[in-house]
């Protein structure tokens, strides 16, 4: 029964606590979905479920028979060719068909000892554990789904330094599918893979007959694949526990079910919670106000105020009493409700501000058989101020191209090119990639001192002031957005929107965009955000 266990994990970065006492466990045939803010440790502990890294407290236990095969080199680490990747990467797997083939030749020439044909027996059972048989048929196959036909043949000798970051990915992701380990981690899978690729991802995955535990901000891919959710946001679960006196909440909350089950549990724990809220600080203002009519009666009022003599001390003992009584009964209200007080709901939804341009008429881009020879068919669109446009395409149809020609004026220096594009020239770039010094707007004071104030609505304040390097993959995508508004453009132009980006953010971004009244240009796999696009869409080829 391959199973993933994780007991008590905790993990610190500079000593300041990221994962604590983590209990998490995903059975065979399970389908487990990480989902957070950025920042919360999603990454790291699918690390320590892969055991790439070793946590600081607590146990990783990865029940199979078979465990030692299901680590993939990672990609960023190795240096050489994508032939060189893969057969190292491959090697554990070709290591098994020699040794079988070895025993096998052994048994063949009469070799009949007993610890030969046990040998035998298990290396045939790995051999089809891992589909061995089928290794090299498999590994065309996955490529080829994953968008990586380029690799066959002399294709393989290309060097993993010239492929970009969207292909070292889908080589990485490749292997690890071919592996077919018992357990499946993956983070981020759709990352930089088109529709297609990510249809077959997702037949693989619902396929998979071990435990798998990922992480992924693609609703639509969690809604296709997952069986459970784990929020690692439990501060508002924690809240309505304490509401109700339930136990709290460590580490992890679990939804069994799809991304929408969970969606609709949340937005109702949501929903409760600013109910709760309300609701206790009423009952704080009426505390209050008992307080205030009390202190009234103690003093006796009317009546106490126009008595003498024994009337005067009657009503005063009354008062005093009738006053006691009810600051009692307020003490034992006051400290029931200390206990269960929920704190003030957090605000989900970022205002990222973008500041309306001024109303404008006419065209805003136009294209004009718009070509680049390798790189991008011919295409040809007007596109009218105010107007949002989605391209969509397969990867490696040219859809970034076309949005950086859009952005400077010209096409890509070096490259064979036809066609025109002109238009707006106050354009804002938010790129496919996480940002690079020097990338427009990430000048040397901002990547080495933070995007400051530009950061309003976007990023939260205590990260203004941050290095960009020291930023996590979500908050840089967030500081490329901030400094791409910052410049108050007419057009923005943004490259795969949602990559990097938690869900909420995500959902926040949307709407934000959705009400602008700027020219939009957006490029994007998003399964959810195209089909939830209000705007035109155009197909690349």
């Amino acid at each position: 029964m391959p199973a993933i266990i994780l007991e008590n994990i905790s993990f610190s970065y500079s000593s300041k606590p990221l994962l604590e006492n983590i209990n998490l466990q995903v059975g065979e045939g399970e389908r487990a979905c990480l989902i957070g803010p950025n920042g919360c440790g999603k990454t790291t502990l699918l690390r320590i479920a892969s055991q790439d890294l070793l946590p600081e407290q607590g146990k990783v236990k990865i029940e199979g028979t078979n465990t030692e095969f299901f680590q993939v080199p990672a990609i960023e680490d190795f240096r050489g060719s994508a032939r060189d990747y893969l057969e190292c990467a491959l090697c554990p797997l070709r290591n098994i068909a020699t040794q079988f083939q070895d025993a096998t030749n052994q048994i063949s020439q009469g070799v009949s000892a007993v610890h030969a044909e046990q040998r035998y027996d298990q290396l045939l059972a790995l051999m089809s554990c891992f589909d061995i048989w089928s290794l090299e048929t498999r590994l065309t196959e996955v490529l080829a789904r994953l968008g990586l036909r380029v690799l066959t043949g002399s294709g393989r000798d290309r060097s993993l330094s010239s492929m970009s970051p969207g292909e070292r990915g889908r080589l990485q992701l490749a292997v690890t599918l071919i592996m077919k380990p018992e357990v499946l981690i993956l983070d981020e899978p759709t990352n930089h893979l088109d529709a297609r690729a990510i249809d077959f991802l997702v037949e693989t995955v619902n396929k998979w007959r071990g435990a798998v535990m990922m992480s992924s901000h693609d609703r639509a891919f969690i809604e296709d694949t997952a069986t459970v959710i784990y929020d690692m946001d439990v501060a508002l679960w924690n809240e309505l526990a304490k509401a109700t006196g339930s136990s709290q909440v460590t580490g992890l909350y679990r939804c069994a079910g799809a991304y929408s089950k969970y969606l609709a549990e949340k937005t109702s724990a949501r929903r409760k919670h600013r109910d709760l809220h309300a609701a206790q600080q009423a009952e704080k203002r009426l505390l209050r106000k008992h307080r205030q009519e009390a202190s009234k009666i103690a003093r006796g009022g009317v009546r106490l105020a126009s008595a003498e003599g024994k009337a005067k001390k009657f009503f005063a003992d009354r008062a005093a009493a009738t006053a006691q009584r009810r600051m009692r009964n307020d003490d034992k209200r006051g400290e029931r409700l200390s206990g269960q007080e929920v704190r003030k709901p957090r605000s989900y939804n970022l205002s990222f501000e973008l500041n309306q341009p001024a109303t404008r008429t006419g065209v805003a881009v136009a294209a004009r058989h718009a070509a680049v020879a390798g790189r991008l068919a011919p295409v040809s669109f007007d596109l009218s101020c105010g107007e949002h446009l989605l391209f969509t395409g397969a990867n490696g149809a040219g859809k970034s191209t076309l949005l950086n020609w859009i952005y400077s004026g010209h096409p890509p220096e070096g490259a064979q090119s036809s066609g025109t594009i002109t238009g707006e020239r106050r354009v804002g770039l938010v790129p496919q990639q996480l940002p690079r010094q020097d990338d427009p707007g990430f000048t040397s004071p901002i990547w080495g001192n933070g995007i400051g104030e530009a950061g309003k609505g976007v990023l939260h304040p205590s990260l203004w002031t941050k290095p960009i390097p020291e930023l996590s993959a979500g908050n840089q995508r967030r500081a490329q957005i901030a400094l791409a508004l910052a410049t108050s453009p007419a057009l923005l132009i943004i490259d795969e929107p949602t990559n990097y980006l938690d869900l909420e953010t995500m959902q926040a971004l949307e709407e934000a965009l959705r009400d602008w009244e700027g020219t939009l240009i957006v490029a994007s796999h998003d399964r959810w955000l195209i089909n939830h696009w209000k705007g035109r869409k155009i197909y690349i080829h």
